[in-house]
């Protein structure tokens, strides 16, 4: 399957989202859709062999919505959004304003003191006006209840085209009737106005507001270099950043932002890297340390080059990362948009029932009443705030917390992690720093030199915190590794390789010690006494015990107090493929008691799965490549920023800034995140079971309905803007 990201244009309210979802779901050759209504983009998995993009942009466009490839951010689409309402909400005002002039006549207060145009009181001019309305401002929303309809659906639109169209061919047919005898207080032209500019005003504001939601996205673009600096032999020469391929030297001078991950080959220089660390103070990098796009070169000048395209940066991983967040919706926002789709066809009914229960009623004015309060009805009803009240929360949240280094692939894990009950943690790299030191080194009847050459032979072809200890250990001896042959790293085992003709194994000493080529010899001289804190791997070369290396891993300096805030709300326990002498140390430091140590991947899996299976949402929180699978059992997987890759593919969320607290402010997040959903869906439903009895049963005049609708998504969206403070570890902003 392929991924493809359009962004819609022309979505009134959250039938509309639906509606796409559902039409694209039909496809032949598309696995699913997810459209996001705060973002105004839709992501879809499809099958390039049966279908194509530009299939799926004529479906989306036979529904009635515009599609365009997404090739920037959602800014732009936002601007053009808000210059067209700001065009047709000027329109409206102008032609309405003699309409509501006289419309304030009708007022107790002002009828004996306001001055009105005898003019504006005309029938035919109020007419004439309405009919611009209706039919020139209006016409948006025909053709979008019209496309709709068409698929058997109803939306905003049609709530709006209904009422509208009933105020108006009923007060034109009273007009023409009566042959222009009639006052101007009976007719509906002037709700027409009031309808379509509050609509209008609301629509305004309210995407306005969502412009606010989407702050903390743009400003990750905004992060995104557009022009590079690159040396080629003629000179320096700028180049689009799309167009930096792997391999190629980037310059960068003081003052400017790194385009490109890759090494530093010549330059030092001081960086800001506070977006990917969170470290207000700058770093000292030179030649042969890593650089990131997105940080900046404080002072001095550097030339890096770049180790991958210019699409397939740290940067860019957390921007795609981010945007996929607000495809994939949580159940309770798949629940509010199944609602809001059967909620327009509902209300519609409802006035129908209204204007037949008016109608029936005695007394010479109910047929005008049955339509005034039928009108209120359509306009008091509200799907919007429906629509909007889990999409706004989840953009807001998601773009919050990727300024904080934590990055939720889909809008799914936000919710499972805010309910997660019982949390397990790796050790190496996960509790603990992932950068232990070889402390000791016994080597069996040979020269330590060769016993640490031996072992960073095979070991410099892991990422493994252990491996890398070893190899780092030997580079600060000056010992030069040979080069080694049928390397294979067994997850939670260890090393093996051929150095010299000789095979060596190194790992952990169950795995190492009961391997097929360890003879007696191998198993007669057992490990060395561990001591607390120590972990320690065996070595065998031939088959026959070549020595001990010893490690120490300290503990993250803010572990004890994560472990104790996330105890107020779950079980914490502590799973490591580590030896229990160092694992329980480490757990005893942070304060965890359930301890299970010399975990294989696979048990790792299984202690996971049986949590699940007692009915409890596991959270597992790992770095390495031993924990994949586990991070994929989980209900929800964290990676560890600094941990392996096959970790952060596997995760649901990704702590970027390779911080335990990390995981403190992701739960924080989610959990503000999920009750914000919670109150904006209350308050929609709340509103709408209120709200339209009280304009059945006429108690809500038609124009007080209108902007009581217009508030009601209003005040979704500002609860949900509510989330930018939200308190996150340590009581922090």
């Amino acid at each position: 399957m392929d991924t493809l990201r359009l962004q819609v244009t022309g979505m009134t309210c959250a039938a509309c989202s639906a509606r796409i979802e559902k039409g694209l779901g039909r496809m032949s050759g598309v696995g699913g859709a997810s459209v996001n209504m705060a973002t105004a983009q839709a992501f879809v998995q499809y099958d390039p062999r049966v279908t194509g993009e530009a299939d799926i942009r004529r479906k989306i466009e036979q529904l009635g919505y515009g599609a365009a490839e997404q090739v920037d951010s959602p800014q732009k689409a936002h601007e053009s959004e808000v210059r067209l309402l700001r065009n047709k909400l000027l329109v409206a005002v102008a032609v309405s304003i003699p309409l509501f002039w006289a419309m304030l006549a009708h007022l107790p207060l002002l009828s004996s003191s306001l001055w009105v145009p005898d003019l504006f009181f005309h029938p035919y001019l109020q007419l004439g006006l309405a009919t611009v309305l209706q039919f020139y401002v209006g016409y948006s929303f025909y053709r979008g209840a019209y496309q709709a309809l068409k698929q058997r659906s109803a939306n905003m639109d049609a709530l709006v085209v209904l009422s509208t169209s009933v105020a108006y061919f009923y007060s034109h047919y009273k007009l023409m009737r009566s042959q222009g005898a009639i006052p101007h207080d009976q007719l509906y032209f002037d709700t027409i106005a009031m309808i379509l500019t509050v609509v209008l005003l609301g629509k305004l504001l309210e995407a306005k507001a969502k412009g606010r939601a989407l702050k903390d996205l743009n400003e990750l673009y905004g992060l995104q270099i557009r022009f590079v600096r690159v040396a080629r032999k003629q000179g320096e020469d700028w180049i689009p950043a799309g167009e930096l391929r792997r391999g190629e030297q980037v310059v960068v001078l003081a003052g400017e932002w790194i385009s490109a991950d890759g090494r530093i080959v010549s330059g030092a220089a001081e960086i800001d890297e506070s977006l990917l660390t969170g470290e207000s103070a700058p770093s000292l990098r030179r030649t042969g340390d890593y650089a990131y796009s997105g940080t900046r070169c404080l002072n001095g000048s550097l030339r890096i080059r770049a180790e991958c395209d210019a699409g397939e940066t740290r940067l860019s991983r957390m921007i795609a990362m981010v945007e996929e967040a607000q495809s994939l919706k949580p159940t309770i926002a798949r629940r509010a948009d199944r609602a809001a789709a059967v909620f327009v066809p509902a209300m519609a009914l409802c006035a129908a029932a209204t204007y037949a229960g008016w109608a029936l009623a005695a007394g010479a004015a109910a047929s005008e009443e049955a339509m005034r309060y039928a009108l209120a009805v359509l306009l008091i009803a509200c799907p919007c705030a429906l629509g909007l009240a889990a999409p706004v929360s989840i953009l807001i949240a998601t773009a919050l917390a990727a300024k904080r280094g934590i990055l939720f692939k889909h809008g799914s894990a936000m919710e499972t992690l805010a309910k997660a009950d019982r949390i397990l943690f790796d050790k190496t790299g996960t509790l603990t720093e992932g950068k232990p030191r070889l402390i000791e080194a016994r080597a069996a009847g040979r020269p330590h030199a060769y016993l640490l050459k031996m072992a960073a032979a095979v070991e410099r072809h892991s990422a493994h915190p252990l491996a890398q200890a070893i190899v780092r250990e030997a580079e600060r001896l000056r010992v030069l590794a040979p080069e080694s042959a049928d390397v294979l790293e067994v997850p939670g085992g260890g090393m093996e390789g051929r150095v010299e003709g000789k095979l060596v194994r190194i790992g952990h000493p169950g795995w190492v010690l009961r391997g097929e080529g360890a003879s007696e010899q191998a198993r007669a001289p057992g490990t060395a006494a561990v001591r607390p804190g120590v972990t320690v791997l065996c070595m065998t070369i031939d088959g026959r015990f070549a020595g001990e290396l010893a490690f120490s891993d300290s503990l993250r300096s803010e572990a004890p107090e994560v472990v104790r805030l996330l105890e107020r709300a779950a079980s914490i326990g502590m799973v490591t493929g580590d030896q229990p002498e160092p694992a329980q140390a480490i757990a005893r430091q942070a304060g965890i008691g359930d301890v299970q140590a010399a975990c294989a991947p696979d048990r790792k899996a299984a202690i996971v799965e049986e949590a699940r299976r007692a009915g409890q949402v596991v959270a597992f929180v790992g770095d390495g490549n031993n924990d994949a699978a586990a991070l994929a059992t989980a209900d929800v997987g964290v990676a560890m920023g600094g941990g392996a890759g096959a970790a952060m593919q596997t995760g649901d969320v990704v702590l970027t800034r390779d911080r335990l607290s990390g995981l403190a402010d992701a739960i924080s997040i989610s959990r503000s995140a999920l009750r914000n959903i919670k109150q904006n869906i209350g308050f929609a439903i709340a509103y709408n079971t209120a709200a339209v009895p009280l304009a059945a049963f006429g108690y809500l005049d038609p124009r007080v309905a209108c902007m009581g609708m217009a508030a009601s998504s209003l005040l979704v969206v500002g609860n949900a803007l509510r989330l930018r403070r939200a308190a996150v570890f340590g009581g922090r902003e």
